[in-house]
């Protein structure tokens, strides 16, 4: 049974709350992407900042890849999933709706492990 756990905060139409910020960039492969850094839980009571790599749709919502993310970002993102006992999604995930700003995609689907785009989890792809 595939389970899927979306978790979306509020504010594009909203300032972004306090710690939330964008920044312009493009990937390897020449996509246009914007950089979001924001505070989120760090399992201990206290905030860690950590960037999601975010591609613009035309429709104003963003798509979240797993495989774009940096290292840390995909440790944050497996340690987020494991305290639900899920796993990340490693496909696409789209974030939109009134005043969204971020998200993180998990599943507790286990027949795509190990994964078949990363040699682990948290390594960049070949």
């Amino acid at each position: 049974m595939y389970t899927l756990m979306l978790w979306l905060l509020t504010a594009t139409t909203e300032p972004f709350p306090p710690g939330f910020h964008d920044r312009p960039g493009v990937a390897e492969d020449g996509t246009a992407v914007v950089i979001r850094t924001g505070l989120w839980d760090d399992f201990r009571g206290g905030k860690a900042a950590v960037e999601q790599v975010l591609i613009p749709n035309e429709d104003g919502s963003f798509t979240y890849h797993y495989t774009r993310q940096s290292r840390l970002t995909r440790m944050y993102h497996a340690t987020y999933c494991g305290y639900e006992n899920m796993y990340p999604g490693e496909g696409d995930a789209v974030f939109s709706g009134p005043g969204t700003y971020g998200g993180w995609h998990c599943s507790r689907v286990t027949e795509t492990r190990p994964s078949t785009e990363l040699e682990h989890l948290t390594e960049p792809p070949t």
